[in-house]
């Protein structure tokens, strides 16, 4: 291969000096031409917007916290939007639409190219985005940036009251069917609280056979107390029966019979002095005996009447037992019947309550203004008085090089094709 070196170079260089230098001129004279003559000055405005994250101040459920409020928080619960959501949201068509009708820029632009005029951008470690806009008028460059600015603003404002209007739509009517659901769990419990039988009458009437039952038990026991007295009273009566003669013979004078004496005087036809010391004697029956005996029927009939009590007695506690026993069933069963019914209505007004609370919140995001209490406009455009492009001396020193460089490729490549040319020729002529 054939070597090159730098002489040649620098000699190929020189001696094409003048394709290099004429080059160069036309391409530093065309940028000029173009840059002060023939390109209109742009004119860059700049909007700042400062931004908060509505979301963030909205209460937000603990992460163990289940269950409705929960859900309905899911529902309700506005998205963080982060700087770069923001600026996403800041390139919507709907945005550029709304600046272009504002300002009637339609036979100007459409949204494609009013996109391509308006740079956006966050600002490092801050909540600032910027709005940069590019124009040949400095005073419509400002314009359009505040006029976008405002319109941002009012877009996301609008998202965010959409989002909350279609929460607010589902949680009213979802609220509706709950408070029908409550609705029948209220006509429930009244219907089952309604009933002859319920509760509060079965508690009554058990605490009523309770009391009598107590009082039953307290009859049995006094009345057996008194069955142990009037069995010990009867053994000792009739202790003493057995030891207290039945019948007793009694010495008096015949004048204490005046009956008799008379039938005496009569046949003897003597004085009452005369037969007053005659003597009889005369069987009685003793008067403790029968004393003894009449209190032994009697304490016999009253210990048959208390046995017959107590039997009664314990038949009414048998009984009683029995009634109570099965009241406590019934009312075992109403109260577990009354305690699901009364959980269902709880469940049912707790969850009616929730959704009539996450409406009357929605209700009031709704009508606030969210959009333009989380953004402000820190900054407004204003017209520029120096354009930024184009930049005349950067576009001269530009096409200075570039017609540098293209002016030494082409004296190489003048430069070689001479060099083959002759190559060919002289091959030619020896041939």
């Amino acid at each position: 291969m054939e070597e090159i070196s730098l002489k040649e170079l620098i000699e190929v260089l020189l001696k094409r000096k003048t394709i290099i230098i004429t080059i160069t001129i036309i391409s530093i004279l065309t940028s000029g031409v173009l840059s002060f003559f023939v390109l209109e000055p742009v004119y860059e405005s700049k909007a700042v917007i400062m931004v908060s994250d509505f979301a963030a101040r909205v209460e937000t459920p603990e992460a163990e916290d289940v269950g409705v409020e929960n859900i309905l928080a899911g529902l309700s619960q506005f998205p963080v939007l982060t700087m770069e959501t923001y600026k996403q949201q800041a390139s919507s068509p709907e945005v550029l639409l709304a600046v272009i009708e504002e300002l009637d820029l339609e036979e100007e632009y459409n949204v494609r190219t009013l996109a391509n005029i308006i740079s956006i951008n966050t600002i490092k470690d801050t909540n600032l985005i910027s709005v940069v806009v590019q124009h040949n008028d400095p005073e419509k460059a400002s314009e359009i940036a505040n006029v976008f600015a405002n319109k941002f603003i009012v877009f996301v404002s609008e998202k965010t009251k959409e989002r909350s209007t279609v929460a607010s739509q589902y949680i009213e009517e979802q609220k509706l069917i709950e408070k029908q659901k409550l609705d029948d769990a209220l006509i429930e419990l009244k219907d089952f609280l309604a009933q002859p039988e319920g509760t509060s009458e079965i508690s009554k009437e058990l605490s009523a056979k309770l009391g009598l039952l107590t009082s039953f038990k307290t009859q049995i026991v006094q009345n057996r107390l008194s069955l142990e007295v009037l069995t010990k009273a009867l053994q000792e009566t009739k202790n003493q029966l057995r030891e207290t003669p039945q019948k007793f013979t009694t010495t008096r004078s015949i004048l204490e019979d005046s009956l008799l004496a008379d039938v005496i005087r009569e046949s003897t036809g003597k004085t009452s002095q005369e037969i007053a010391p005659i003597q009889m004697e005369a069987e009685e029956m003793n008067p403790i005996y029968i004393e003894l005996t009449s209190r032994i029927a009697n304490i016999s009939i009253s210990i048959v009447e208390t046995k017959t009590r107590i039997d009664n007695i314990d038949r009414a506690i048998n009984d009683t037992q029995a009634e109570i026993e099965t009241l406590q069933a019934q009312l075992a069963e109403k109260q577990h019947e009354e305690r699901i019914i009364n959980q269902r209505v709880s469940i049912a007004q707790g969850i009616h309550d929730s959704f009539n609370r996450k409406h009357e919140e929605l209700r009031v995001a709704e009508s606030a203004q969210i959009g333009k209490d989380s953004m402000l406009v820190m900054s407004r455009a204003i017209s520029g008085d120096a354009p930024v492009a184009p930049r005349k001396a950067l576009n001269v020193a530009i096409a200075a090089v570039l017609g540098l460089m293209m002016g030494v490729f082409i004296a190489f490549f003048v430069e070689y094709w001479k060099i083959e040319g002759i190559k060919v020729a002289g091959e030619n002529t020896n041939g």
